[in-house]
């Protein structure tokens, strides 16, 4: 940084060149302004509503096609999406923020190798004028990664991208170092600055989308191995609801109008919308049933059960043959 000896002179800064105040103060100037502006940004609450249920949805809405639902079927509620999507915008900021921080332990420590060697070493000089190359490989890496079509290289991919912007960035600012270089004007830096800052929030929201795009990927890959962890679901109902899916069981008790209709054997899926959205515990990608029925629909009662060892096996009779045909139930 530029300062001021006691005359009012230009004093040398610490990689050793002398700076012209008033440009020094502008570029200050509009380098604390950005920084204001990108603070804003992120402390809008609007705006992080709008990407917490952006992403909410792109999880939501990739897990319901790979499970053979459409995703408006659901009928989520913007506090369900943002509910489900704190995880995939929270969790790369971050990750980038420690980037961050490493990445200016390394810049002092550089810095402290200037002030030692001077502007004129061999390495100093050659890491100035050649670091913008090493930027494109990264940035070129990241393309890819992303390209791969991993889990891990398609979330990756954008950050390295953004990764491989900055170190753009700060490669051209080491090799504005250079003995008869010239600098970037005040206008032209923040013009810089702002472009760079507005790729790396994009390379952001784009590997953060991906990373949702990965975990409901995931969650509907894994859907068959964990449908039994799912919270366990009976209904009774005073009329029958002619649930057709397998691994469902259909009891009946009472009689006349007392007449009740038990369904055991459904896991619950989602809660959302006013509506349980239930499965079956034998759902499987070839044939898979999704229930969907009101929470408060009337004569019907949910009962939400733990039974690890079938206690409840024998709870309720079995439906007479007729009383099955009645139904249109499969045990």
């Amino acid at each position: 940084m530029t300062t001021l000896d006691v005359d009012g002179a230009a004093a040398p800064d610490a990689d050793g060149g002398v700076d012209d105040p008033l440009a020094a103060a502008e570029s200050r100037d509009m380098r604390n302004g950005l920084v204001r502006t990108l603070l804003a940004v992120l402390a809008n609450v609007g705006v992080l509503t709008a990407l917490l249920v952006y992403f909410g949805w792109v999880r939501a809405d990739r897990m319901a096609t790979l499970v053979g639902l459409d995703e408006a079927i659901l009928g989520m509620t913007v506090d369900d999406y943002v509910r489900r999507s704190v995880r995939s915008v929270f969790l790369l900021p971050i990750f980038a923020a420690v980037a961050g921080l490493a990445w200016v332990g390394l810049d002092q420590s550089w810095r402290r190798r200037r002030v030692r060697a001077g502007v004129d070493d061999p390495a100093v000089v050659f890491v100035a004028r050649w670091l913008w190359a090493a930027a494109a490989l990264v940035f070129a890496a990241g393309l890819a990664l992303w390209l791969a079509g991993y889990a891990l290289t398609f979330t990756l991919g954008p950050l390295v991208c953004v990764a491989g912007l900055l170190l753009f960035l700060y490669a051209l600012s080491l090799r504005s170092r250079l003995p008869g270089a010239v600098g970037f004007a005040p206008l032209t830096e923040g013009v810089l600055r702002g472009s760079i800052a507005l790729l790396a929030a994009v390379g952001l929201f784009w590997s953060a989308t991906n990373f949702a795009t990965v975990e409901g990927t995931e969650l509907a890959r894994d859907f068959e191995a964990h449908v039994a962890t799912r919270p366990g679901v009976e209904i009774d109902s005073a009329a029958p609801l002619d649930i057709v899916a397998p691994g469902v069981e259909t009891s009946c008790f009472g009689s006349g109008a007392d007449r009740r209709y038990h369904y055991r054997g459904l896991r619950l899926l989602e809660s959302t919308g006013g509506n349980y959205f239930l499965t079956s515990e034998d759902w499987s990608p070839e044939y898979g049933v999704v229930l969907m029925l009101p929470t408060d629909a009337e004569g019907t009662r949910f009962t939400f059960v733990r039974d690890v060892d079938g206690i409840r096996a024998g709870a309720y009779p079995p439906c007479e043959p007729e009383e099955l045909a009645g139904t249109g139930a499969g045990g």
